[in-house]
């Protein structure tokens, strides 16, 4: 019996010591394909998380053997609520293959990387009916195309799309391509999927607006969560930045008790900023959650900042997730040693951040004015002190004083018939 304990807790701890060395190694950036292995020419799919400080699909890459594919690769990637979801129509070599992303830069634990980040994936083939298809998503405002193709075989394929339940059913020839089509529907903003047999293509649903009417919010950061007691106050500073054109009348407000500065916004110009302070009251409740939202409106369309805390008894449990820092480059402007900010500044990697306009410091008219006033009466000061300096310092030589008590002495001493002499005659 006590080897048996003896052996089991050595496995236990065994365990233990490898989930911890496993945790070590998790990367800040996850990369989830839709499948565990892949015929040639078939459609990857895959999810993207990571604090990027931009990513698009020009960072992403099919490599072969420590080479980037010469072949021209199907692909593309887009950026929805926080995650990116990138496709590309694979190779048509089976072998050993990684998809990598690289040249680009994101976020660990606040600090800031640059290093490779790969996801090995292997290629062969197989006696199943596998598709390729193009796009792996949409965000289109038009009609849904989508070409598709058996990698072997003939087969029977049916396609369905989510939001409108409109239905197609193909009988597909190895390596023939053919075109499905699905009308968009006048739906609002929201996730739906075109299910092909096994695939699923998630269809990001958009209004039907002109380009330059493009309206996107962001939130950093994108989310409030942590653990709080209630009957208390916590306050917040959040980043609203415009990614798409000029926005006017921004209204912002929340289904929990808040307390938002400021509330409107009257314009908000593209690629812009503003600092929103939050008060977040939490009040007296009997649930273990917190759940609840700031909306931002504006001309119709709404954008969410989540907000999703713990509620606890034990004041020493608080905790509040702290906000990743960003570059300066995400949510403001770093002002030179000549400029000062016209706004707030929060921290950023790369220090102070201005959420405002760098602008230049000038000295008012005004103040030249009196400056230069201030220099002229100065100067006057110190030439009327030097002349009285060098009046006190001009000494008479003994010939003029004695030439001086001599006439003094004369005029004493010649006087008329009427004149009378009087005083002292020693004092000349």
């Amino acid at each position: 019996m006590k080897k048996g304990v003896s052996f089991t807790a050595v496995k236990l701890l065994l365990i233990l010591f490898l989930f911890l060395i496993t945790i070590n190694f998790i990367s800040a950036v996850e990369i989830t394909l839709s499948k565990d292995s892949y015929q040639p020419e078939e459609t990857l799919q895959a999810q993207i998380t990571g604090n990027f400080i931009s990513l698009d699909d020009e960072n992403v890459f099919i490599y072969r053997e420590g080479k980037a594919h010469p072949e021209p690769v199907i692909k593309d990637l887009t950026k929805q609520n926080n995650i990116y979801y990138f496709y590309a129509v694979l190779p048509k070599q089976p072998g050993n293959y990684s998809l990598k992303i690289q040249d680009t830069n994101y976020l660990e634990r606040g600090e800031l990387k640059s290093e490779i980040i790969e996801k090995q994936i292997k290629l062969d083939f197989k006696n199943v009916s596998d598709l390729s298809f193009n796009p792996g998503f949409f965000t289109s405002n038009e009609d849904l195309l989508v070409k598709v193709k058996s990698l072997y075989g003939n087969t029977l394929l049916t396609a369905r799309f989510e939001a409108t339940r409109e239905t197609k059913n193909l009988s597909l020839i190895e390596q023939k391509e053919e075109t499905l089509k699905f009308k968009l529907p006048e739906l609002p903003s929201q996730l739906s999927k075109i299910t092909i047999n096994s695939y699923e293509i998630p269809v990001f649903l958009i209004k039907k607006i002109a380009v330059n009417e493009t309206i996107k919010i962001e939130f950093i950061p994108y989310k409030l969560d942590g653990i709080v007691i209630t009957k208390k106050d916590y306050f917040f500073k959040v980043v609203l930045k415009n990614s798409g054109n000029n926005l006017t009348n921004i209204k912002l407000y929340s289904n929990l008790k808040t307390l938002i500065a400021p509330e409107k916004i009257a314009f908000l110009e593209s690629n812009k900023t503003i600092l929103i302070n939050i008060t977040l009251s939490i009040l007296e409740i009997n649930q273990t959650k917190l759940l609840g939202q700031i909306t931002a409106e504006t001309d119709n369309n709404l954008f969410y900042l989540p907000i999703s805390f713990n509620i606890t008894k034990n004041e020493t449990e608080v905790k509040i997730a702290p906000a990743e820092q960003l570059s300066c480059s995400q949510i403001g402007k770093t002002c030179n040693e000549k400029e000062f900010c016209d706004g707030e500044s929060v921290e950023s990697l790369e220090g102070a951040c201005c959420i405002g306009q760098c602008l230049e410091e000038k000295r008012s008219s005004v103040s030249k004015i009196i400056g230069i006033i201030l220099l002229i009466i100065l100067v006057l000061i110190i030439i009327y002190l030097i002349i009285k300096i060098r009046q006190r310092k001009k000494l008479k030589s003994p010939e003029e004083i004695l030439r001086e008590k001599s006439g003094r002495f004369k005029q004493r001493f010649q006087w008329g018939e009427k004149d009378e002499v009087s005083g002292r005659l020693d004092k000349v």
